[in-house]
């Protein structure tokens, strides 16, 4: 049996931790052991201990890692150092409708009744939370978020460290550029570049004062 390792014991990853306990193959496949946290001070389930720091954690034979951060820079910075060593990361998908042909990169995390149309392709570590729709032939790049109830038309392309907040509709065939924040709400009619804030229905270019 493989033994679980979540990274972040804040609120995000103690939820997906509860996920994964959840799981049909937990305690048959697999166990979630703990976290890795360098906030030792934070409040943790008694079976669940904070094991150790993401940053100097030394991986073992055995161990799955679950990179359970929203901020996508943030999935990406505290992943690296367990990737250089070699570190396996699971997919965590209760519930997840998925169609034919979907492509998933490792890593990714999936709430509850996530529904993934044909042909869709995912890179890795992307994080979709409840009840979001994605349509046939989307293309999500690696790092990004994915809110809740969330709607991705056919054919829409998302690049890489995209945060798409909860309730935005995304119409078919709009591309999102690397790095743009998808507002809450918002309704993207035509395409986002790179590193581009939007909201509002229809969204539009977004900036804080």
């Amino acid at each position: 049996m493989q033994d679980i390792l979540v990274v972040n014991a804040g609120g995000f990853g103690r939820n997906m931790a509860a996920l994964a306990r959840a799981e049909h193959r937990h305690g048959v496949e697999w166990a979630v052991r703990g976290f890795l946290d360098s906030r030792t001070h934070l409040a943790v389930p008694p079976d669940l201990p904070i094991l150790g720091d993401p940053f100097t954690h030394v991986c073992q034979p055995g161990q799955l890692f679950v990179c359970a951060l929203g901020d996508p820079h943030a999935r990406r910075r505290f992943a690296a150092p367990l990737l250089a060593q070699g570190a396996e990361f699971m997919h965590l998908a209760p519930g997840m409708h998925r169609a034919e042909r979907v492509q998933i990169g490792r890593g990714c995390m999936f709430e509850h009744s996530v529904s993934l149309g044909a042909d869709t392709v995912l890179g890795d570590f992307v994080a979709m939370l409840s009840t979001s729709i994605i349509g046939y032939d989307v293309r999500i790049g690696s790092y990004s978020t994915v809110g809740s109830f969330v709607f991705m038309g056919g054919g829409v392309q998302i690049g890489e460290n995209v945060v798409v907040h909860p309730h935005a509709t995304i119409l078919p065939g709009v591309k999102v550029g690397d790095g743009a924040v998808i507002g809450a709400g918002s309704v993207v009619i035509g395409n986002v570049p790179a590193g581009v804030t939007v909201f509002g229905n229809p969204a539009k270019r977004f900036e804080f004062k």
